[in-house]
């Protein structure tokens, strides 16, 4: 028995959920974000599996996620890098063949003073305020560029999780008015809600991150999407206790009714948030199990009363799954699905289905 909490990841899942969400714009292309590891779920194996399945555009936030995304998959794909590249990193830019998202006038000037002619995006800024030129400084923008025009031209929707919000229109009649300008480039605006919120937010690549692994908005009732990991931690051990005991450290828990508790191996430190205590829940065989007390470094119990016959030391409790959605978790524990999944550690083993 492994007394380690792991992921058995579903890549056959994440390759449906990105067919799912690409049947929704059929006249763009479909590619991948696969930052931060695949947001948890392992990048070589998941942009593989993508990869195989017809994907031929991903984006990632860093120059070496880049590098270590080229050496998993090959050299037939665009592997567009976020937040850009500095002057050290051009020799692998081009080595990996990565494409940088230049971000402000500045960063464009340093890019356009090499000579060799190295591949490049754009990011134009419609209202996140985060990263991007601004609308008023596209004309400099067309002048620089114009010897050496950009590949690619994206933006990012501000609030594509809540379709009624009349931002997300302005800022699409916006990117396609900024972006009309670079004739040659291709164009990017859509994440996972931006798919969501129908074909015209597609232009020619979009790119779905949170939706592949089985969290994020919800989508619409003619996608299904699962996911793409199921988290679970072994049963340690098995005890009752009567009414009036405590659980865990500061005995926030007190326990009306006599009850039967399970302790399992995972906790802060694997990287499940410690605000779920009291708060999030566990599934043994269908049946939920509340955490009760505070979750603690190694350990979290759960109150396993209702699953008494399952409950064994060496079974597994699940935490994310198929019967406990991504968002429904992270919710209880006060974040959001993004940070649970990006956030679990090297101690929980991924295990690939």
């Amino acid at each position: 028995m492994s007394l380690h909490p792991r992921a058995r990841i579903h890549t056959d899942i994440i390759v449906a959920n990105w067919r799912a969400i690409a049947s929704l714009a059929p006249d763009s292309e479909a590619g991948a974000v696969v930052k931060a590891n695949a947001y948890g779920h392992g990048v070589g194996p998941v942009a593989r599996a993508l990869h195989q399945a017809g994907c031929k555009t991903f984006f990632v936030a860093y120059v070496e996620e880049g590098a270590a995304l080229r050496d998993a998959i090959g050299s037939a794909a665009d592997i567009l890098v976020f937040n850009g590249a500095e002057k050290e990193d051009r020799a692998l830019i081009q080595k990996a063949g990565l494409v940088p998202v230049i971000n402000s006038l500045p960063a464009l000037r340093d890019w356009l003073s090499h000579d060799d002619a190295v591949p490049y995006a754009v990011h134009l800024d419609t209202g996140m305020n985060r990263l991007g030129i601004r609308p008023e400084d596209v004309p400099e923008l067309m002048d620089l560029s114009s010897a050496h025009p950009p590949a690619h031209v994206m933006s990012h929707l501000v609030d594509s999780d809540v379709p009624s919000n009349p931002l997300n229109a302005r800022q699409r009649s916006e990117f396609r008015d900024l972006s009309g300008s670079f004739t040659a480039a291709r164009k990017s605006f859509a994440n996972t809600g931006g798919c969501y919120l129908g074909h015209t937010y597609g232009f020619d690549i979009t790119r779905p991150g949170i939706g592949l692994y089985g969290g994020g908005p919800t989508p619409p009732e003619t996608v299904k999407i699962r996911p793409g990991m199921t988290l679970e931690a072994p049963i340690l051990t098995v005890q009752h206790v009567a009414a009036g005991e405590t659980a865990g450290y500061g005995a926030e828990w007190t326990f009306a009714t006599p009850r039967t508790l399970a302790t399992v191996a995972l906790g802060y430190g694997d990287g499940f948030p410690r605000s779920a205590g009291n708060r999030g829940y566990a599934s043994l065989g269908g049946q939920r199990c509340p955490i009760v007390g505070r979750v603690s470094m190694d350990l979290i119990t759960i109150d396993v009363t209702s699953a008494q016959a399952l409950a064994k030391p060496g079974a597994f409790a699940q935490f994310i799954g198929a019967e406990v959605p991504l968002e429904d978790q992270a919710k209880r524990a006060g974040t959001v699905g993004y940070e649970l999944v990006t956030g679990l550690g090297d101690r929980v083993r991924r295990i690939y289905e």
